[in-house]
């Protein structure tokens, strides 16, 4: 059954009075959202897929290349975006999926530079090519002066290699300059830092003066195709360390020439995730995953802390790309100023066959990198400035940069100790787990979990990929969002006084429970919600049905049980007891040997003694008994008479000598010890009785002596009877 609200390729919107909802006025809109992610993207099509390229041209059809909209039209004006040169033409500059130098066109590759640490003046771009590139950094001095610091980033000379992501702008002076690197949009670039001995120079210059030598290699692109770039990067980066002549570029210029061509077809969806690990992610942070989702969609400022850079920019983008196609539309992340994508045009039909299609009608990507908000994956201190934004994402490895009053975070994560520091307990409650949340988390963690040991390429099933979770991830937003349209469309009836069949168990109102209702009212309150309720069909939750993933799935005992389960889990055990058992196992092995040496020491003396006395009362039995009738003393036994005693004994005896000579010590001292302490009581006894009989006899005491007073009892007998034995 067809919804009169549900859009099809067949069916266009018709008008309802409840709702404002209107036919379109332009014709040509109605097609806009039918493109298929198979077409081809050279042919000569009316619109582009901007799942496929994330930039297009001013004068294209796409909702997303749209510097100033009109309420009422839907034409877009082509605006020059930068002067040229007599050898370009003047047409406005654009980004494609596979760019090349030329007119209407930018490449998808913009360049390679080198930076250089200076012992003198600081990080410095050293060298630059293609010129297109190189006329840019000399054009912006910003530019210039901030890309060394982003390239080179503190603590670098801790590793012997790291990689930082980071992101920039060119703003041109206003002199034409022959460049084609995109003004007004961001520029994506990735580094490769790498040290070396100044002693192992072949050319060594005047300006160095220290023991080694920092540099950096950079590409900047249009695009972030970081998966595809970095292992080649890495591969240049070492050859070109390895030359010990950093005045040689000649590999730097054809690995850029090659780059180009290696990257054609490789900026779709797919080669961009190539980049993000989410199964890494999920591990890393486990339930609190989608803490950090609920505070990205909220665009509250999320700060990550720690160390090495590659993997606090990995952790970033792995993080954004839970967000369905927000990866491939980032080109307003690189500034507070810029938002192109804040005017976007609804959608009017629907292919379900085609992924794309779907998940622009369902709104996606949101817009939570536009106006005062960025995207900064590594951010050093020369940027700090820009924290003064309302919404960021930004990662450091400087704690000056986490300890800034003015420009305060909202979420702090350090990745070394999986830290979450909450700046207001309110933002705290804001984005904590429901019931249903840490359920479906629960599972999606367990998935992980079970084959995270199990290498990405390697395992055999989809379950528990990078696809997988990515799949989860945006079931959910697509139900949280089509539960908010939902909730409105049963307030709105109900204000109207309009009765709503089939609501199910959604009339109780509940329905926003699950995803929490407090997270909900400040997703509401966000310039990313506005921009996409704008944007999107009132009755949304015809094409998602409209309930949490796991509604209905968590009761009280269960949640009970995930919480303590997550809480034991977040005290690292295992991590912070680990010395103190290898400790205590190693004192117990250490003991537990030594104590069985003694007892093996003991026990073979005892069965040597025992064997020596039935030896000699052997020897005693056997000797036969003298005529005179008196017991004959047995001789000493002679080394002829040990010739009998077994080797092995002997051995053993001569072996546990010295054992047995401290047992025989330590046992004697303690009988001495006994001996002497009854010994001295019992003189004292003997010494206080005749006392006690000089006093009946005499009445009086010796001078001097003081009687030893004993109470009359039974000791006193048991005491009598040793003097007795005595």
């Amino acid at each position: 059954m067809t919804s009169p609200y549900s859009p099809s390729a067949d069916h266009r919107r018709t008008s309802s009075p409840l709702f404002g909802l209107s036919a379109p006025s332009d014709p040509d809109a109605e097609n806009m959202d039918t493109v298929d992610l198979d077409d081809d993207l050279a042919a000569p099509e009316p619109t582009v897929d901007p799942w496929r390229a994330s930039t297009t041209s001013i004068s294209s059809s796409s909702r997303f290349s749209t510097p100033s909209l009109s309420g009422s039209s839907t034409k877009r004006s082509s605006k020059p975006t930068m002067s040229s040169s007599p050898t370009m033409s003047s047409t406005t500059t654009a980004t494609t999926a596979t760019g090349t130098l030329g007119s209407g066109s930018t490449p998808l590759v913009l360049g390679v530079a080198v930076v250089d640490f200076n012992h003198l003046i600081g990080p410095t771009v050293e060298f630059a090519y293609p010129p297109s590139l190189q006329a840019a950094i000399s054009d912006d001095e910003s530019l210039s002066r901030l890309l060394p610091f982003l390239a080179l980033p503190d603590g670098a000379h801790l590793s012997e290699e790291d990689y930082s992501y980071f992101h920039c702008t060119y703003s041109p002076s206003g002199l034409q300059i022959p460049t084609n690197v995109p003004l007004s949009t961001t520029l994506f670039g990735i580094s490769c830092n790498r040290q070396l001995a100044s002693s192992q120079l072949v050319r060594r210059p005047s300006d160095v003066t220290r023991s080694t030598v920092q540099k950096a290699v950079i590409v900047i692109a249009s695009q972030p195709v970081f998966g595809p770039i970095r292992d080649r990067l890495g591969v240049v980066t070492r050859a070109y360390f390895a030359q010990r002549d950093f005045t040689q570029t000649d590999i730097l210029e054809d690995f850029y020439t090659s780059l180009e061509s290696s990257l054609e077809g490789k900026s779709g969806e797919g080669a961009i995730y190539m980049g993000t690990s989410l199964r890494e992610l999920v591990h890393k942070f486990r339930h609190r995953t989608l803490v950090l989702l609920k505070m990205l969609m909220l665009q509250k400022r999320v700060m990550l802390f720690g160390y090495p850079v590659e993997k606090l920019c990995t952790y970033q983008y792995s993080l954004v790309s839970l967000i369905p196609g927000l990866l491939m539309s980032l080109r307003d992340c690189g500034s507070p100023d810029l938002d192109r994508r804040a005017a976007r045009i609804r959608p009017t039909s629907l292919r379900t066959s085609d992924r794309s299609s779907l998940l622009r009608y369902m709104g996606l990507p949101l817009n939570v990198f536009g106006k005062d908000a960025f995207f900064q994956p590594y951010m050093p201190l020369q940027q700090m400035d820009l924290l003064q934004a309302k919404s960021w994402l930004v990662g450091t490895t400087n704690q000056i940069v986490t300890q800034q009053k003015d420009c305060k975070y909202d979420l702090l994560v350090n990745i070394d100790t999986n830290v979450f520091e909450f700046a207001d307990s309110k933002v705290e409650r804001m984005v904590s787990l429901t019931p249903a949340d840490r359920r479906w988390m629960d599972e999606v963690v367990r998935t992980v979990e079970e084959t995270y040991e199990t290498p990405e390429g390697e395992s055999p099933s989809f379950r528990g990929s990078d696809d997988d979770l990515r799949a989860r991830f945006e079931e959910y937003i697509c139900a949280a969002l089509s539960s908010i349209k939902y909730a409105d469309f049963l307030s709105k009836g109900k204000a109207a006084d309009i009765s709503i069949i089939g609501q199910g168990e959604a009339a109780s109102g509940n329905i926003l429970l699950p995803f929490s209702e407090q997270w909900v009212s400040g997703f509401k309150t966000t310039p990313a919600y506005e921009t996409w309720n704008g944007c999107t069909d009132p009755v949304l939750f015809d094409i998602c049905e409209p309930r949490h993933p796991c509604e209905g799935k968590a009761n009280a005992v269960s949640d009970l049980g995930l919480r303590l389960a997550e809480g034991f889990h977040d005290l690292h055990l295992d991590q912070q007891l680990g010395p103190t058992k290898e400790a205590l196992s190693s004192a117990f092995a250490a003991g537990s040997s030594s104590l069985f040496r003694a007892f093996d020491g003991v026990r073979s003396e005892v069965s040597t003694r025992l064997r020596e006395r039935e030896e000699q009362t052997r020897a005693r039995d056997s000797a036969p008994l003298p005529t005179d009738g008196y017991p004959s003393v047995s001789p000493p036994i002679s080394s002829h008479s040990r010739q009998g005693i077994p080797t092995s004994t002997a051995a053993s005896i001569a072996a546990n000598a010295p054992q047995i000579a401290d047992i025989k010590a330590t046992l004697g001292g303690i009988g001495t010890g006994i001996g002497s302490f009854f010994g001295s009581r019992v003189a004292s006894f003997r010494a206080s009785q005749q006392a006690n009989q000089g006093d009946e006899s005499g009445g009086k005491t010796g001078k001097g002596l003081r009687p030893m007073s004993l109470s009359p009892s039974g000791s006193v007998g048991n005491f009598k009877g040793l003097s007795r034995q005595g």
